[in-house]
């Protein structure tokens, strides 16, 4: 048998916003697993968890640690998500129903002497000793998140359950934004695939001139020296010359070098533009 609550609303004056800086401030870093199950051990002695995206038919997972990263049980949780074993969780079943209802939020407590969970749960939770799955609906979609006690700890006690349901509207707003953060950053394939976030990358975060910008830009991109120099309608000898000065100032010698110059300045460029859009959205 599951029991069903809805949790209290954030009363306003009483958010605990304030205690979640250094959770905020993890938002679309991969540091969002290690810092939410810092926060969960401490507002409600949670050992792991792992949160999800809930769609009709599918599941995806958003973040997945434990208080120790390094004991993440890793390999449940891929198990539970891409072999299809959340299908056949009751709880699962009635947080796709709960986050169809009125209320935003909504806890199940799972009872791991439910018949139900016989072939379940020493497949994913052989070690757990309680089992809590918070689940509600934000801007980005529906979302779960399961938290789990493990042995040989005491069950969530009624008031660390409460605290959790307390925080709940404020746990699935920060899993959307996490989710939505991960999904629009940009991924390492597109800094050799745009030739505008090339030369934008290059211009950026060197001394080149215009010109050599350019030429460097074209040459990661892929274009041999005759296609560089029809696209910036100069000579194939012009385009060799701006080639040569750019690798005498990058102090390369390479297309090779240039390359693993480029992609060391985009991964920063790229997390400080991610990191300006994040806290922008969250101000």
């Amino acid at each position: 048998m599951m029991t069903v609550m809805v949790p209290d609303r954030v009363a306003p004056g009483s958010s605990p916003e304030a205690a979640l800086a250094q959770l905020v401030d993890c938002i679309g870093q991969d540091r969002f697993g290690p810092a939410l199950a810092n926060f969960l051990h401490s507002l409600c002695g949670a050992d792991h968890f792992a949160a999800f995206r809930m769609g009709r038919d599918e599941l995806s997972e958003v973040a997945a640690c434990c208080v120790e990263p390094e004991h993440t049980a890793r390999d449940r949780v891929e198990s539970y998500v891409k072999q299809g074993l959340w299908k056949t969780d009751p709880a699962m079943t009635e947080a796709q129903r709960c986050v169809d209802g009125p209320t935003p939020t909504s806890i199940i407590h799972i009872d791991f002497n439910d018949r139900c969970y016989i072939d379940l749960r020493p497949r994913v939770y052989p070690h757990v000793r309680d089992r809590i799955l918070l689940c509600g609906r934000a801007a980005g979609g529906a979302f779960g998140l399961s938290v789990l006690r493990s042995d040989p700890h005491a069950p969530f006690a009624d008031e660390a359950i409460a605290r959790l349901g307390r925080a709940a509207e404020l746990l699935v707003a920060m899993l959307a934004k996490h989710a939505d953060f991960c999904q629009s950053r940009p991924s390492v394939a597109s800094a050799l695939t745009a030739l505008p976030e090339i030369e934008n990358c290059i211009v950026a975060t060197s001394d080149l001139p215009r010109r050599e910008a350019e030429v460097c830009a074209r040459i990661l991109y892929g274009l041999s020296s005759v296609g560089i120099a029809l696209d910036l309608t100069v000579s194939e000898e012009t385009v060799k010359t701006y080639r040569k000065r750019a690798y005498q100032r990058l102090t390369i010698g390479s297309e090779r070098e240039l390359l693993t110059w480029y992609l060391a300045r985009w991964s920063r460029w790229n997390d400080e533009r991610f990191q300006a859009t994040a806290s922008e959205a969250l101000h």
